[in-house]
């Protein structure tokens, strides 16, 4: 059994058609089941709750040989690694308490940056909580989503400006959604991999 969290979010939602293609078992985390694909309700098994609550967990995580994890955003948090820490903590315990083999979460580029970095740091503490679990762990190192340029379309279309919080002169490290979702895949199917290691991923810069 593979355990889904955020199967709505970007990724979830292409990792899980995924895994059904590959024949594999699937169980899904999701605040509201309504919100899911009604093709991939019928295929998969539900735990409607938030992945930060135990009592989630511990209905979901029973015979899961592998769980993808990823933290939902929430802009109105008070601090970015509380925020993480919670679903991390919880899900540490769990993934202990159910001897869950392996774990891919998704994290965030920039690994051993010295300075508090906000989101980045807030996703290097899920990391290290997680890898505390015990379970075999691989970080999925991201950088920038590409599919976050669409924010700025209607500033394209209207003022015909493109801005972002990066420098100019620096190429940008992007990747699709779609790949991420590919890659979990492939490391969830895999049952051969141990240990902890951060995995770096990237698509062409420009």
């Amino acid at each position: 059994m593979i355990v889904v969290t955020t199967p709505t979010g970007q990724i979830g939602s292409q990792l899980v058609p995924h895994l059904l293609a590959e024949g594999q078992p699937v169980r899904v985390i999701v605040r509201d089941a309504s919100k899911l694909d009604h093709r991939v309700r019928k295929r998969v098994e539900v735990v409607e709750g938030s992945h930060n609550d135990p009592a989630v967990l511990d209905l979901a995580l029973p015979g899961a040989a592998a769980l993808f994890w990823l933290v939902p955003p929430n802009p109105h948090a008070s601090s970015a690694e509380a925020h993480y820490l919670d679903f991390a903590r919880a899900g540490s315990d769990a993934i202990r308490r159910h001897r869950v083999g392996q774990v891919v979460g998704v994290s965030s580029a920039g690994h051993r940056w010295p300075k508090p970095a906000g989101l980045l740091s807030a996703a290097f503490a899920m990391d290290a909580e997680l890898e505390r679990s015990g379970a075999a762990y691989r970080a999925l190192s991201m950088p920038f989503y590409m599919e976050n340029l669409d924010r700025n379309l209607d500033t394209i279309r209207e003022q015909g400006v493109f801005s972002l919080t990066y420098a100019a002169d620096r190429p940008l490290a992007m990747i699709a959604t779609r790949d991420v979702a590919q890659t979990a895949a492939v490391l969830l199917i895999d049952r051969s991999w141990t240990g902890q290691s951060v995995c770096r991923y990237s698509g062409p810069t420009g």
